[in-house]
Protein backbone atom coordinates (compact mmCIF):
# COMPACT_ATOMS: atom_id res chain seq x y z
CA UNK A 1 0.00 0.00 0.00
CA UNK A 2 1.00 3.66 -1.12
CA UNK A 3 2.23 5.44 2.19
CA UNK A 4 1.07 8.64 0.55
CA UNK A 5 -1.34 9.30 -2.40
CA UNK A 6 -2.73 12.74 -3.85
CA UNK A 7 -6.02 12.13 -5.74
CA UNK A 8 -7.38 14.61 -8.24
CA UNK A 9 -5.90 17.08 -5.94
CA UNK A 10 -6.50 20.77 -7.01
CA UNK A 11 -5.11 23.74 -5.56
CA UNK A 12 -6.55 27.68 -6.24
CA UNK A 13 -5.50 31.00 -4.80
CA UNK A 14 -7.44 34.21 -4.71
CA UNK A 15 -11.30 35.04 -6.73
CA UNK A 16 -12.29 36.14 -9.54
CA UNK A 17 -9.90 37.70 -11.44
CA UNK A 18 -7.31 37.43 -9.30
CA UNK A 19 -7.67 33.61 -9.37
CA UNK A 20 -4.58 30.94 -9.64
CA UNK A 21 -4.63 27.62 -10.55
CA UNK A 22 -1.69 26.03 -8.58
CA UNK A 23 -2.27 22.55 -8.54
CA UNK A 24 -4.77 20.99 -10.85
CA UNK A 25 -5.84 17.10 -11.22
CA UNK A 26 -2.51 16.08 -9.35
CA UNK A 27 -2.42 12.62 -9.01
CA UNK A 28 1.07 10.75 -6.97
CA UNK A 29 1.77 7.89 -5.16
CA UNK A 30 5.14 7.09 -3.01
CA UNK A 31 6.06 4.08 -1.55
CA UNK A 32 8.40 3.08 1.18
CA UNK A 33 11.73 2.02 -0.37
CA UNK A 34 11.46 4.21 -2.97
CA UNK A 35 13.22 7.43 -4.03
CA UNK A 36 10.48 9.86 -5.88
CA UNK A 37 11.76 13.05 -7.72
CA UNK A 38 9.33 15.54 -8.22
CA UNK A 39 10.36 18.10 -11.35
CA UNK A 40 10.00 21.10 -13.06
CA UNK A 41 11.03 25.03 -13.26
CA UNK A 42 10.26 27.69 -11.46
CA UNK A 43 6.42 28.51 -11.09
CA UNK A 44 5.62 24.73 -11.79
CA UNK A 45 3.59 24.46 -8.70
CA UNK A 46 6.12 22.51 -6.54
CA UNK A 47 6.25 24.34 -3.77
CA UNK A 48 2.61 24.25 -3.45
CA UNK A 49 2.55 20.19 -4.17
CA UNK A 50 5.32 19.88 -1.05
CA UNK A 51 3.26 22.04 1.38
CA UNK A 52 -0.01 20.01 0.34
CA UNK A 53 1.91 16.65 0.70
CA UNK A 54 3.61 17.65 3.94
CA UNK A 55 0.25 18.76 5.38
CA UNK A 56 1.31 22.45 5.97
CA UNK A 57 -1.78 23.15 4.05
CA UNK A 58 -5.12 21.69 2.63
CA UNK A 59 -5.94 21.36 -1.15
CA UNK A 60 -8.64 23.13 -2.58
CA UNK A 61 -10.06 19.46 -3.70
CA UNK A 62 -9.62 16.07 -3.91
CA UNK A 63 -7.23 13.98 -1.35
CA UNK A 64 -4.86 13.11 0.25
CA UNK A 65 -4.31 10.06 1.87
CA UNK A 66 -1.71 9.06 4.26
CA UNK A 67 -1.38 5.49 5.90
CA UNK A 68 -4.92 5.10 4.21
CA UNK A 69 -6.31 8.06 5.86
CA UNK A 70 -7.58 11.06 4.01
CA UNK A 71 -5.55 14.25 5.84
CA UNK A 72 -7.27 17.05 3.72
CA UNK A 73 -9.86 17.35 7.10
CA UNK A 74 -7.83 16.95 9.50
CA UNK A 75 -7.95 19.91 12.83
CA UNK A 76 -4.73 21.91 13.03
CA UNK A 77 -3.92 20.10 16.27
CA UNK A 78 -3.63 16.79 14.05
CA UNK A 79 -2.13 17.98 11.60
CA UNK A 80 0.42 19.17 13.83
CA UNK A 81 0.67 15.51 15.39
CA UNK A 82 1.13 14.14 11.68
CA UNK A 83 4.24 16.11 10.59
CA UNK A 84 5.90 15.54 14.13
CA UNK A 85 5.21 11.72 13.62
CA UNK A 86 5.05 10.53 10.22
CA UNK A 87 7.06 13.07 7.70
CA UNK A 88 10.01 15.13 8.07
CA UNK A 89 11.31 17.55 6.00
CA UNK A 90 14.79 18.91 4.82
CA UNK A 91 14.23 22.85 3.32
CA UNK A 92 16.29 24.73 1.08
CA UNK A 93 17.81 26.63 3.80
CA UNK A 94 18.14 23.69 6.18
CA UNK A 95 16.39 25.17 8.95
CA UNK A 96 19.15 24.27 11.62
CA UNK A 97 18.86 26.53 14.33
CA UNK A 98 21.69 29.09 14.00
CA UNK A 99 22.94 29.20 17.99
CA UNK A 100 22.76 25.11 18.87
CA UNK A 101 25.47 22.77 17.99
CA UNK A 102 24.53 19.62 15.93
CA UNK A 103 23.48 17.56 18.98
CA UNK A 104 21.54 20.09 20.46
CA UNK A 105 19.52 19.94 17.11
CA UNK A 106 18.50 16.79 18.29
CA UNK A 107 18.04 17.70 21.94
CA UNK A 108 15.45 20.12 20.55
CA UNK A 109 13.67 17.51 18.56
CA UNK A 110 13.48 15.58 22.05
CA UNK A 111 11.55 18.60 23.58
CA UNK A 112 9.31 18.66 21.12
CA UNK A 113 8.69 15.12 20.21
CA UNK A 114 9.00 13.25 23.33
CA UNK A 115 8.33 9.20 21.97
CA UNK A 116 9.64 7.23 19.20
CA UNK A 117 12.72 9.07 17.96
CA UNK A 118 15.71 6.98 17.25
CA UNK A 119 17.78 5.37 20.11
CA UNK A 120 21.10 6.43 21.08
CA UNK A 121 22.69 3.45 19.16
CA UNK A 122 20.66 3.74 15.57
CA UNK A 123 21.35 7.58 15.83
CA UNK A 124 24.86 7.10 15.97
CA UNK A 125 24.46 4.64 13.12
CA UNK A 126 22.85 6.82 11.20
CA UNK A 127 25.04 9.89 11.99
CA UNK A 128 28.23 7.41 10.74
CA UNK A 129 26.42 6.66 7.77
CA UNK A 130 25.90 10.49 7.28
CA UNK A 131 29.46 10.55 8.05
CA UNK A 132 28.89 13.64 10.57
CA UNK A 133 29.92 11.86 13.51
CA UNK A 134 32.81 14.15 14.51
CA UNK A 135 30.95 17.24 13.89
CA UNK A 136 28.54 17.14 16.94
CA UNK A 137 29.80 20.16 18.68
CA UNK A 138 29.91 22.42 15.74
CA UNK A 139 27.34 24.95 15.20
CA UNK A 140 25.81 25.40 11.84
CA UNK A 141 27.89 28.28 10.75
CA UNK A 142 30.91 26.64 11.29
CA UNK A 143 29.68 23.84 8.72
CA UNK A 144 30.13 23.59 4.91
CA UNK A 145 26.83 23.47 2.87
CA UNK A 146 27.27 20.10 2.48
CA UNK A 147 27.67 19.12 5.96
CA UNK A 148 24.70 21.38 6.67
CA UNK A 149 22.49 19.11 4.63
CA UNK A 150 23.55 16.07 6.29
CA UNK A 151 23.06 17.53 9.63
CA UNK A 152 19.02 18.12 8.29
CA UNK A 153 19.06 15.19 7.16
CA UNK A 154 19.81 13.61 9.93
CA UNK A 155 17.58 16.13 12.31
CA UNK A 156 14.55 15.32 10.01
CA UNK A 157 14.87 11.18 10.40
CA UNK A 158 15.92 11.16 14.18
CA UNK A 159 12.10 12.12 14.38
CA UNK A 160 11.61 8.74 12.81
CA UNK A 161 9.39 9.57 10.03
CA UNK A 162 7.70 7.76 7.75
CA UNK A 163 7.98 9.82 4.72
CA UNK A 164 11.17 12.56 4.14
CA UNK A 165 10.10 15.34 2.03
CA UNK A 166 13.11 17.39 0.78
CA UNK A 167 13.39 20.63 -0.89
CA UNK A 168 15.98 21.38 -3.73
CA UNK A 169 18.13 19.76 -1.87
CA UNK A 170 21.29 19.73 -3.79
CA UNK A 171 20.77 23.45 -5.35
CA UNK A 172 24.19 24.48 -3.88
CA UNK A 173 26.20 21.65 -4.32
CA UNK A 174 28.75 20.85 -6.48
CA UNK A 175 28.27 16.91 -8.77
CA UNK A 176 30.39 15.62 -6.18
CA UNK A 177 28.37 16.51 -3.27
CA UNK A 178 25.27 15.80 -5.00
CA UNK A 179 26.24 12.26 -5.54
CA UNK A 180 27.03 11.65 -2.30
CA UNK A 181 23.71 13.50 -1.15
CA UNK A 182 21.73 11.32 -4.30
CA UNK A 183 23.52 8.08 -3.01
CA UNK A 184 22.48 8.87 0.67
CA UNK A 185 18.65 9.32 -0.02
CA UNK A 186 18.65 5.97 -2.23
CA UNK A 187 20.34 4.46 0.76
CA UNK A 188 17.86 5.99 3.25
CA UNK A 189 14.88 4.58 1.11
CA UNK A 190 16.47 0.96 0.87
CA UNK A 191 18.15 0.64 4.00
CA UNK A 192 15.61 2.54 6.33
CA UNK A 193 12.36 1.90 4.50
CA UNK A 194 11.15 5.22 3.94
CA UNK A 195 9.54 7.30 1.23
CA UNK A 196 11.83 9.91 0.17
CA UNK A 197 10.47 12.85 -2.21
CA UNK A 198 12.73 15.36 -3.85
CA UNK A 199 11.03 18.70 -4.98
CA UNK A 200 13.94 19.10 -7.73
CA UNK A 201 15.10 21.43 -10.51
CA UNK A 202 18.49 19.28 -10.74
CA UNK A 203 18.48 16.38 -13.64
CA UNK A 204 21.80 15.19 -11.85
CA UNK A 205 19.30 13.16 -8.95
CA UNK A 206 17.60 11.24 -12.15
CA UNK A 207 19.77 8.47 -11.80
CA UNK A 208 19.14 7.71 -7.89
CA UNK A 209 15.22 7.67 -8.43
CA UNK A 210 12.91 5.17 -8.77
CA UNK A 211 9.92 7.27 -10.22
CA UNK A 212 10.01 10.60 -11.68
CA UNK A 213 7.43 12.90 -11.96
CA UNK A 214 7.15 16.20 -13.93
CA UNK A 215 5.92 19.21 -12.91
CA UNK A 216 4.61 22.10 -15.95
CA UNK A 217 1.72 24.94 -15.40
CA UNK A 218 0.34 23.13 -12.28
CA UNK A 219 0.07 19.77 -13.64
CA UNK A 220 1.79 16.55 -13.35
CA UNK A 221 2.86 13.67 -15.39
CA UNK A 222 4.73 10.76 -14.45
CA UNK A 223 7.58 10.00 -16.31
CA UNK A 224 9.39 7.23 -15.19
Amino acid sequence: MAVIELKNVKKIYGKGDAQVIALQDINFVANKGEVVLIMGPSGAGKSTFLTIAGSLQKPTSGEVIIDGDDIGNLSAKKSNALRLTKIGFVLQAYNLVPFLTVEEQFVLVDKVKKQNNLSKDELDKLLKQLGITKLLKKYPGELSGGQQQRAAIARALYANPEILLADEPTASLDTKNVEEVGQLFKDLAKKRNKAVMLVTRDPRLEKYADHIYEMMDGKMTQKK
